[in-house]
This record gives structure tokens, sequence and C-alpha cells, in this order.
């Protein structure tokens, strides 16, 4: 009987995969607005980001971490600009 966001974990869930985890800290990078905005979750950001925080992404991981960094991005950017409208132009 989870009410809630099925997105929410539980503590019966198993921890996710190492590549989601991957993803989301890199779209934690990647979405740093201002002088720290980095662009795209792109496969040269990707390569970077691993490069300078001593992450290991096998290349043949790559694509699976791309594409769900894309899929937290894409939320990420939605929810933002979500937050940015004022609440009267939110339909109801």
């Amino acid at each position: 009987m989870r009410g809630l966001s099925q997105d929410t974990p539980s503590l019966f869930d198993p921890p996710p995969p190492a590549t989601v985890s991957h993803a989301k800290d890199f779209v934690r990078w990647c979405c740093s607005f201002g002088t720290n905005f980095r662009n795209s979750p792109d496969v040269a950001n990707l390569r970077y980001w691993a490069r300078t925080h001593k992450v290991r992404i096998k290349e043949d991981e790559e694509p699976e971490v791309l594409e769900a960094a894309r899929k937290a991005f894409l939320k990420r950017i939605e929810q933002l600009t979500r937050k940015s409208q004022p609440a009267s132009s939110i339909p109801s």
C-alpha cells in the first residue's frame, strides 16, 4: 500500500544499478546553471565528468548511462521550468 509516488524507493527495494547512480551524479553536475553550466548530458561531457571525478565507466556502459542521464536531465529541466512559472499560469 504505497500511496505515495512509485518513484520513492523503499527499504526493501534493491539499490539502483551503478549506471543509474552515475547518471544521477552526472546530471547533477551537468545541471549546474550559471557560471558552472555545462550544457547537456552527451558522451564528451560524460567522459570529462568521469575523468575529473575518478569514476570508471566502461565504454559499453556509456549508452546506458547516457540514456538514464538524458531522462533525468529532461525531468530536471521540466521541474525547473515548472518552478519558474507563476502559480496562476499553471493549469489545475
